[in-house]
């Protein structure tokens, strides 16, 4: 069976811009996607996702429109969102970072923070660059089949985030240099999946200050160690992404 093509539009789009006759105008770039990079032609099928879970197959109608087959009420598939809800939280680098982004989102990672630190390189973030990471997100979603994309939160400071964190979740602070950390690997095996949150912290590449790490350390974040070698960033959030969601994947068994 040859493999449909998917198409990530917004939950908002679909419930109030599809027409009396089931259809939905594509825009400008969905329209390049199916039909300059696809290939595709009208009375073609594809899937739908919104991101939030549901998915439903369609058609190309003509050259500006698709339509669901069942209808919007009407979804193929619904699941509901795994918990615990796994989360990234990292200094924003100065490369690496849209690999990251998309990486992390092929692996199941739900909730990703873009933070600034003490010794970022990266002190701000454009609206520009946003558009361009939800752009990345949302290709990944695509790819990888997910039906779920995952969150991308507003750029906040260390402490900022420190100060907004939910006291029930679980939070992993990678660091360096600090003697007799527990392996992330040994830290999430130990955590229970009862809770709702689980997130590993990632530094920047110059390391935490020591303001810092006594911040995160007062707030009950857990020092973990993320290998025996120094990662750079994007690296380490990464390997955090695949170690945290093979745990709630696998659970007892890991």
């Amino acid at each position: 069976m040859a493999e449909k093509r998917r198409l990530f539009i917004k939950l908002n789009r679909l419930r109030d811009e599809i027409d009396s006759n089931g259809e939905l105008k594509l825009t400008s770039n969905e329209s390049h996607y199916l039909f300059r990079v696809m290939r595709m032609r009208s009375e073609d099928l594809l899937e739908v996702i919104d991101g939030k879970g549901r998915l439903w197959n369609a058609k190309i109608v003509e050259k500006k429109a698709i339509k669901l087959t069942n209808g919007f009420d009407k979804p193929l598939q619904f699941v509901s969102r795994e918990r615990p809800l796994i989360g990234i939280a990292i200094v924003i680098p100065k490369k690496g970072f849209e690999n990251f982004l998309q990486m992390s989102c092929e692996i199941g990672v739900d909730i990703i923070q873009p933070l600034i630190s003490k010794r970022s390189v990266v002190k701000e973030c454009s609206n520009e660059k946003i558009i361009r990471y939800k752009k990345i997100i949302y290709e990944a979603v695509e790819q990888s089949e997910r039906l779920w994309s995952p969150e991308l939160m507003q750029v906040l400071t260390f402490p900022n985030w420190i100060n907004d964190m939910s006291s029930e979740a679980q939070v992993g602070f990678a660091a360096t240099r600090i003697e007799d950390l527990p392996d992330c690997v040994t830290w999430v095996k130990e955590t229970p999946h009862e809770v709702n949150q689980v997130w590993v912290v990632i530094g920047p590449e110059g390391g935490w200050n020591k303001e810092e790490e006594e911040l995160a350390f007062s707030a009950g974040f857990v020092g973990v160690s993320m290998g025996e070698t120094i990662l750079r960033t994007s690296t380490a959030a990464v390997s955090a992404s695949q170690v945290m969601t093979s745990w709630r994947r696998l659970k007892s068994s890991f």
